[in-house]
């Protein structure tokens, strides 16, 4: 994790914090739990486990990544907690209190923070704004959504973020079945899109993604598809009737930190 992240949506990765629970389909074949609990085995996943805060070097790296991105003059973005849910009700309150604290001293930076847990993030988005606007306003907040149960459930709370004008993103990764975003297409700002990679991945179908893709057109949403997955997801690609589909949201004025 870190600088030159290896998702393709984010200039950088970063993890305040290890260790989540499964709460929906979409989590089943977790590669943040495979990685990081069965692998490496430095945390248990699942209710009750305690989280495990990061190193306070790695706490210093965004500090950095700012100087950066004011050296040359130019904005850069986080994808925050691949590893963890910033929005995970068992990680401690001061941790996310501390989070903010470095997302007020990173004005250059824009914080991707993607949650299957929006309930408790527009509670904590809330306080937030009230402590810091300007610093809330490089927030991009963002719902998993791998199917229309988890989307109906969770794009609700977009309507919320976008009374602040933050940019707001749906990453439908794993994409499990079709999903149709019509009736919330005005609160969302961007889609990601992306199958299950791995052994035992399941499949997604290619109507699927290329209903999303349309609609996202018909609607003027950026749509970014990230990869079929699969086994071998690099052999698969990413390309969608014979073009890549990388589309970012371009609202510079909702991004400034001025």
């Amino acid at each position: 994790m870190g600088k030159n992240s290896a998702i393709e949506w984010c200039d950088h990765t970063w993890n305040p914090w290890l260790g989540c629970t499964k709460v929906s389909p979409g989590c089943a074949a977790c590669y943040a739990e495979n990685l990081m609990d069965t692998r490496f085995q430095r945390v248990r996943w699942g209710r009750g486990n305690p989280r495990q805060r990061t190193s306070e070097s790695t706490w210093r790296q965004p500090l950095l990544w700012d100087r950066e991105a004011k050296d040359r003059g130019e904005r850069r973005k986080v994808f925050c907690a691949s590893l963890a849910d910033v929005f995970d009700p068992e990680a401690p309150d001061q941790w996310r209190s501390d989070l903010f604290s470095v997302i007020e001293k990173t004005e250059n930076l824009d914080w991707l923070l993607l949650t299957k847990r929006p309930e408790l993030g527009i509670e904590h988005f809330g306080i937030w704004q009230n402590i810091n606007p300007k610093a809330a306003r490089t927030i991009w907040f963002g719902i998993s959504a791998e199917d229309q149960q988890r989307f109906n459930e969770r794009a609700e709370y977009l309507t919320h973020i976008r009374l602040a004008e933050n940019i707001t993103f749906v990453s439908a990764e794993p994409l499990l079945e079709l999903i149709n975003v019509a009736f919330y297409r005005d609160y969302i700002d961007w889609v990601i899109c992306g199958g299950e990679s791995g052994p035992g991945a399941r499949p997604m179908k290619k109507y699927w993604v290329r209903s999303l893709q349309m609609q996202c057109r018909c609607h003027g949403i950026p749509f970014f598809f990230k990869q079929w997955g699969g086994v071998n997801k690099a052999a698969a690609g990413n390309l969608l009737d014979g073009r890549r589909w990388l589309d970012m949201p371009s609202w510079p004025e909702r991004n400034s930190a001025n």
